[in-house]
């Protein structure tokens, strides 16, 4: 049996987190003690690590994912496929208009995946195992050369962080694999959004993730895009302060803002820093992408970024355009 910070620390989910899925989804019925706190046994374990993976990985909806983990004679350890009350046109995990990875903002997953690029994903899946950082160099440079940057995004860079996310929750990869995958793709994007510069011009968009906020590959990526594009972008980086992003946006009067939300602590996060720069005296357009997007919009007055990463840009790019001819 476990205490509800042990139940956290195994399954990579906030305490209240954990107690939010217990009282709205009935997910999780602990024991308790003689003193009143809350025990939670391994299939308790078992389906908090589920429902985590089906929303933060594979971009479920909470309901639907309790639902999921709720159904008698679930495998928890493989649940996931198609959202139990979903509509035939909305996006389900696997499909080219959902984003499961759990670390991409803008992306979609409708690019042609042949058996080329699944073998990149392969190579670069093994070659994370190994800790093999110059083979996933290697793997970037091929990729990069011989697509568009948004292309290889897509293409390359989502699908095996994807990859190697569902073998870390398969404990097939070990954490530091994951960390050195993140990083050497992370270095690779900084080179991009360095070489589209963004010069002297005081920046239009202010990109980051909220505090805590950690899964920062498909900010950053989007951030190069957006630059690619032409706009004048500042990317922030992850686990930015409130305190920090009411300064950057007080500073750069910049009129829009972009948010990644990610894991489930993200909505909360990213949903402070919302209300927050709303009560601004100059309060920006505030747009959010990622798997939990969809989660953060309720009542925030918030836009969800679309997919794939070219129509994200394109979103932002109107909004601006938009901008300019009412100030005009």
């Amino acid at each position: 049996m476990f205490t509800i910070k042990q139940a956290a620390a195994r399954t990579g989910l906030s305490v209240p987190i954990i107690r939010v899925w217990e009282r709205r989804y009935g997910v999780v019925q602990p024991s308790r003690t003689a003193a009143g706190y809350r025990l939670y046994d391994d299939e308790s374990i078992a389906r908090l690590v589920a429902m985590r993976r089906l929303v933060a990985e594979e971009g479920w909806k909470p309901s639907q994912a309790a639902r999921r983990v709720l159904e008698p004679g679930t495998d928890l350890r493989a649940s996931g496929g198609r959202p139990v009350d979903s509509d035939p046109g909305a996006a389900t995990p696997g499909s080219s208009r959902a984003d499961p990875s759990g670390s991409s903002m803008g992306l979609g997953t409708n690019v042609r995946n042949g058996d080329r690029e699944a073998s990149l994903v392969h190579a670069f899946l093994s070659a994370a195992r190994e800790l093999d950082v110059p083979a996933m160099e290697r793997i970037l440079d091929e990729t990069f050369a011989s697509h568009r940057f948004e292309l290889a995004i897509e293409g390359l860079v989502s699908p095996a962080l994807r990859a190697i996310g569902i073998a870390w929750a398969q404990d097939e990869v070990d954490v530091g694999a994951e960390h050195a995958a993140s990083e050497t793709i992370r270095r690779r994007l900084a080179r991009f959004y360095d070489a589209a510069g963004l010069g002297d011009r005081v920046p239009q968009v202010i990109v980051g993730l909220p505090p805590d906020g950690r899964h920062e590959i498909g900010a950053f990526a989007f951030a190069v895009a957006a630059r690619r594009a032409g706009l004048d972008v500042l990317y922030l980086g992850a686990n930015v302060p409130l305190v920090s992003w009411l300064r950057t946006v007080r500073e750069t009067a910049a009129p829009v803002v972009v948010l990644g939300v990610v894991t489930p602590s993200d909505v909360v996060a990213a949903g402070a820093v919302v209300d927050a720069l709303s009560a601004s005296a100059r309060p920006p357009i505030c747009l959010v992408g990622g798997p939990l997007s969809a989660a953060s919009l309720d009542g925030l007055g918030t836009i969800r970024l679309p997919t794939p990463l070219d129509d994200a840009v394109a979103a932002v790019a109107g909004l601006l355009g938009s901008r300019e001819r009412r100030v005009r």
